[in-house]
């Protein structure tokens, strides 16, 4: 980019097919780069700014590509950003599981069946979709999210449910269905 710089900002004649101003701008360059998001609002919006400051479409594309620039990094600070983000919230997390009452203590064997418990109805009931989003935004280590999956682990072992909600039931005779099951 800086070589274009260095060839583009000079003295030019006008008669420069490089440098001749425009009516019309053309974006399709940026348009097809997923990762500059330039909208006709947008369009719109820079279309009369760089008429007036009499830009040729050359020069409005360096502009656009020092703003694609200026966008990718913008990106990757909120990337990086949020995973810093994520990664506080996990620590913090993990911290209030540490300290809930409610859950076994840390290293023994009843944490153990705990978290498989809470992990198999995790595994069974959540869909990927949901496990997409309790992964990225860190759910997964929250307190709150394991016990949730671990009563319902629970409520599964004890009821016998299954993915599609038919809990399991015993076939019954014409009798018992009008007069109920005998104990």
């Amino acid at each position: 980019m800086q070589e274009n710089l260095e060839n583009k900002y000079c003295l030019k004649d006008n008669t420069d097919e490089n440098f001749k101003l425009t009516d019309e701008y053309n974006f399709s360059k940026f348009l097809a780069d997923d990762e500059f998001d330039l909208d006709d609002e947008l369009a719109g919006k820079l279309i009369p700014i760089a008429k007036k400051l009499n830009l040729s479409q050359d020069s409005l594309d360096l502009l656009l590509e020092l703003a694609l620039e200026m966008s990718k990094k913008q990106k990757e600070i909120y990337k990086s950003d949020e995973r810093t983000n994520q990664e506080k919230n996990a620590a913090k997390y993990t911290e209030l599981f540490k300290q809930d009452r409610n859950i076994p203590s840390e290293n023994s064997q009843k944490l153990q069946e705990y978290m498989k418990t809470a992990n198999n109805a995790y595994s069974e009931f959540a869909s990927p979709m949901l496990k997409e989003l309790l992964k990225s935004t860190g759910l997964i280590y929250h307190p709150e999210m394991i016990k949730m999956f671990f009563k319902i682990g629970e409520l599964s072992k004890e009821d016998s449910l299954t993915y599609n909600g038919t809990p399991a039931v015993k076939e019954l005779t014409p009798a018992q269905i009008l007069y109920g099951p005998r104990d």
